[in-house]
């Protein structure tokens, strides 16, 4: 189905249909940021604002549509205004006890040498990184070991494999944000936001 065609605009409409005969009900975007960081159908954010507005009666009031998004600025204004947005959560980076925790969860799982490594200095090397990330850090420092391993290469320290792999991580992450259209950062204050 190609976005903006009558068929894409149908199938918009139907989700939305459904949800209110089958409320209470949830309709979630995730990645909406994705969806609206290029010009490329503005016709789409409209034609969502007209759904979104078609919620705010008493028969619809049971729908909730939940919508995530990584950059807040790649979102139109008239989406995030207040009076649409009802409940603003803003989700952080873990700190760096927290990445500890999800990396030595994950390590300890790994059998020994790699299982052995060092999650203070991962979890300290790992700064900036999400939950996400650190799950692709743990498993491609998997992968390096066990090409390592398999091709008898002479074993590195155990770190070292997940050091590697924040590194990629981060280059991965370098390269997704160079791609993306520039936009100035709005700050958006609405609802609630844990800090």
């Amino acid at each position: 189905m190609v976005a903006g065609s009558n068929d894409f605009y149908r199938e918009i409409r139907q989700v939305f249909g459904a949800a209110k005969r089958n409320a209470p009900s949830v309709i979630f975007i995730d990645d909406a940021d994705v969806i609206f960081e290029t010009a490329g159908e503005p016709g789409f954010y409209r034609y969502l604002l007209t759904m979104l507005d078609g919620l705010e009666s008493a028969k619809a009031e049971r729908v909730c549509v939940m919508i995530t998004a990584m950059n807040v600025s790649s979102l139109p204004a008239a989406m995030v205004r207040s009076g649409r947005i009802e409940l603003w959560l803003e989700m952080r980076a873990p700190d760096e006890e927290a990445r500890a925790a999800i990396l030595r969860e994950r390590v300890s799982r790994l059998p020994h040498p790699i299982g052995a490594a060092d999650v203070a200095a991962l979890a300290l090397a790992s700064r900036g990184l999400t939950g996400a990330d650190l799950k692709a850090v743990v498993e491609d420092g998997k992968l390096l070991f066990a090409h390592d391993k398999v091709r008898g290469e002479p074993l590195r320290p155990a770190e070292d494999y997940f050091l590697e792999a924040i590194d990629t991580v981060r280059a991965n992450r370098r390269n997704y944000f160079r791609t993306r259209p520039e936009r100035p950062l709005e700050v958006v204050k609405l609802g609630f936001a844990a800090e």
